[in-house]
Formats: structure tokens, C-alpha cells, sequence
């Protein structure tokens, strides 16, 4: 992209639309343990795609914040980008979870959550910042 103007609001939403791809064909397999393991680190890696591209959005309309999900996602629930806090709030939890230790039972209940809801609450953040990009 030599000369060209890279918006990086737009190549951050394609980076968290692509992840969000990629989470959803995990979830479309049979699960076993590698597939879990799989849809938990795609989660992990799309959750950050998501608060960074809430992020990126704040900053492209002026507002400061500090670039971190604990900061941005409460900011978009008062904006109106992500309509359940208690969700976001269980996902970014999920996603703490997620990197500190490997537990079977909170593997397996973390897919089930992601299954569940967090996959579709993504998909409509995703949805919303193409709309409003």
C-alpha cells in the first residue's frame, strides 16, 4: 500500500470480520478437544479484534480512551454498538480466562458460551460497524 492511505478503522474491521470467519468454521465442526481448543483461541483472537475495532471507531470520531477492552466496552454499550453489557462483560471475562490457565470443564463451558451467544453477539457488532463505517 505504498502512497496510498490506509484507513485503520477500515483494515481493522476487515481483521475482526475475517477472525469472526474463521471462529465461525470452527463452531461448524463436530467438537472434539482440538476443535474446542481451536474455537477458544479464535474467540480469543476475535474478542480482541472486536474492542479494537470499537476502539479504533471512538478514536476516528475524537473521543479518547484508553486502548483497553475494560475502557471501550462499556463506552460501546453507552453508544448503542453492542446492545447486552452483562454479555460483554461475560465474554471479556471469558477471554481473560481464556489465557491465564487451561481448565477441561472451563474449556468445555467456555465453547458452550461461545456457541451460545458470544458467537452471535460478535456477529452483531461486526454488523453494526459495517453499518456504520
Amino acid at each position: 500500500m505504498t502512497g496510498e492511505k490506509v484507513d485503520r478503522f477500515d483494515l481493522q474491521l476487515e481483521h475482526f470480520q475475517k477472525s469472526l470467519e474463521r471462529l465461525k468454521e470452527a463452531l461448524a465442526q463436530d467438537e472434539n478437544s482440538f476443535i474446542r481448543d481451536s474455537i477458544i483461541k479464535r474467540f480469543e483472537v476475535t474478542f480482541e479484534m472486536a474492542w479494537k475495532t470499537v476502539y479504533r471507531y471512538f478514536l476516528d470520531r475524537g473521543e479518547r480512551l484508553a486502548p483497553t477492552a475494560w475502557e471501550v466496552i462499556p463506552k460501546a454499550f453507552q453508544y448503542t454498538l453492542v446492545e447486552d453489557a452483562e454479555l460483554w462483560n461475560e465474554m471479556r471475562a471469558f477471554r481473560n480466562d481464556t489465557s491465564h490457565e487451561y481448565n477441561e470443564a472451563k474449556a468445555v463451558e467456555i465453547a458452550a458460551f461461545v456457541r451460545a451467544g458470544g458467537v452471535q453477539a460478535l456477529d452483531k457488532l461486526a454488523q453494526e460497524m459495517k453499518r456504520r463505517a
